[in-house]
């Protein structure tokens, strides 16, 4: 995630760059042969061209509300798995039993490796280097052979609890709920992750802004003359910029600069959890690398 900061020149350029120096390179093109066939140019009408950057805007910023809405969505769902596990910590080591402290222990740092093993699994990538030292060799073995990771570790606490907590019915019962509200987070968080924007938005948006900025330029060049380049290229900034915008945040679990921050989300668990255990962890909150935050 790019935190908010000063607007860079170079960033920006780096954002649309390619497309944008493509775009003027065209408007070089139309201007001088409008200069050179200005007495055989084919006059081409304001209006349709008009109305057609007006549908591209309105399409444009449409397909970013969508895609907005599916960052958003994804940044609530990790906040509420931090809550959660804020949740799911402290009832282990209240409702346990007081003779169960290692016990409350172990359930904590297997949700720590949850997490982290979460992280992982949204990202596509492999979480047997941050789950080796948290996790059993056996359990690893076992979790090497299963699709979905996490799910298989909240199983096996969930079996644990039932199986060595000793619990009754209404403190087992609070636990449940709350291992329950923690795969319905992982839920929501794999519905974004497995069901990509439509096919229409993805395509037609790049179709439609890269004819209208093409087009840009055989409208403005009577008008503008010289100047065209300059005013096609200004233009056409603000409709690629959207479009690029709209591309990156569609997807919020990709491991790019501007998903939602995982990494440091479950570092702020794992600090936290091991917090409340009284760990003498030596753990940090990650700060941004160069205005990003992983």
């Amino acid at each position: 995630m790019i935190v908010p900061g000063r607007a860079h020149i170079g960033h920006i350029m780096r954002y649309v760059g390619r497309p944008l120096a493509i775009l003027f390179a065209w408007d070089v093109i139309v201007t001088a042969g409008y200069m050179g066939l200005a007495q055989h140019w084919i006059e081409f009408p304001a209006l349709p061209l008009t109305l057609l950057g007006s549908a591209v805007a309105v399409y444009l910023t449409f397909r970013n509300n969508v895609a907005y809405a599916r960052w958003w969505e994804g940044r609530i769902l990790w906040g509420s798995m931090v809550n959660y596990s804020r949740s799911f910590a402290r009832e282990a080591k209240i409702l346990l039993e007081q003779g169960k402290v290692e016990l409350a222990r172990t359930l904590v740092h297997r949700h720590i490796a949850y997490v982290h093993a979460l992280r992982l699994h949204l990202r596509r990538q492999a979480p047997w280097d941050e789950l080796s030292p948290r996790l059993a060799a056996d359990e690893i073995a076992r979790l090497k052979q299963v699709a979905n990771v996490p799910n298989a570790i909240l199983d096996r606490t969930g079996a644990i609890v039932a199986g060595e907590a000793e619990l009754d019915s209404i403190r087992l019962a609070a636990l449940e709920s709350t291992m329950t509200a923690l795969s319905n987070a992982q839920g929501g968080m794999e519905r974004i992750k497995n069901t990509p924007l439509p096919q229409q938005y993805a395509t037609y948006t790049v179709l439609f802004t890269h004819a209208f900025c093409l087009l840009l330029p055989l409208g403005m060049v009577e008008s503008l003359g010289f100047y065209t380049p300059l005013g096609s290229t200004a233009a056409g900034f603000v409709f690629l910029a959207l479009l690029q915008t709209g591309n990156d945040i569609q997807n919020p679990f990709e491991n790019s600069e501007h998903d939602v921050p995982l990494t440091t989300i479950t570092r702020s668990i794992e600090i936290d959890l091991r917090d409340g255990l009284g760990e003498n962890h030596g753990l940090k909150g990650f700060t941004p690398e160069h205005d990003v935050l992983w």
